[in-house]
């Protein structure tokens, strides 16, 4: 889409300034159409790389926690497993519409990225929010068109709005699957432990039964 919009575009500015009378008129008005047009794919480029966030990119692009400079959000977060949900295609058709309105939609899955799931565990799945000056409203309605625009540009005032959690630090990123590491081992020692605890303590249970019921020889 974004090549047949080039090759379209080329065409105009050539047909456009084919007919201009002195060349540096020419080729200064071909240099603001050729910048223009740099700009407006560079915009297509990010409404369709944006779709989709995840682990380590999510606050790179959304800012949403970090000053959200990059724009208004409203991303669905939700889960594939099984199946994804019905919603998302909704969701998806809502692309062109919010953008009209400057408004980046994206979608996340958490069951494939669990420093998202954790970070944003109180808001749920499936679930629409809205980041917008570094706070976040989960959208309650419908994903039709008109009702999704005017909570996401009106009324989501409205909405009890919560502060935006921060990203984890890097070095707990880099730490994590350590620590992953280290609970199971923990976990595991400890149910060892446990088991053998338990174990030890019937043992001596049933010794002690045992031994009370051995019958005591009279001495004559």
């Amino acid at each position: 889409m974004i090549i047949i919009f080039q090759i379209l575009c080329a065409q105009v500015v050539d047909r456009r300034f084919s007919g201009c009378p002195a060349p540096s008129t020419r080729t200064s008005m071909g240099l603001r159409a050729c910048v223009l047009l740099a700009i407006v794919t560079a915009l297509l480029a990010r409404s369709h790389a944006d779709r989709v966030l995840a682990d380590g990119f999510f606050e790179h692009k959304t800012q949403a926690a970090t000053g959200q400079t990059t724009g208004t959000w409203a991303v669905l977060f939700y889960e594939s497993l099984p199946e994804e949900p019905a919603a998302l295609g909704e969701f998806e058709a809502l692309t062109q519409p919010a953008l009209e309105h400057q408004i980046f939609l994206a979608r996340v899955d958490i069951s494939t990225n669990p420093q998202l799931r954790h970070r944003f565990r109180a808001v749920g799945s499936p679930a629409v929010v809205l980041f917008r000056h570094q706070k976040m409203y989960r959208y309650e309605g419908t994903l039709s068109r008109d009702s999704f625009l005017h909570w996401a540009t009106e009324a989501y005032e409205a909405s009890p709005g919560a502060k935006v959690p921060q990203p984890p630090p890097a070095f707990r990123l880099l730490m994590e699957p350590l620590y992953s590491y280290v609970d199971g081992r923990v976990g595991a020692a400890v149910g060892v432990l446990v088991g053998a605890a338990i174990l030890v303590t019937l043992l001596a249970a049933r010794h002690e039964r045992d031994r009370k019921r051995k019958p005591r020889w009279k001495q004559h």
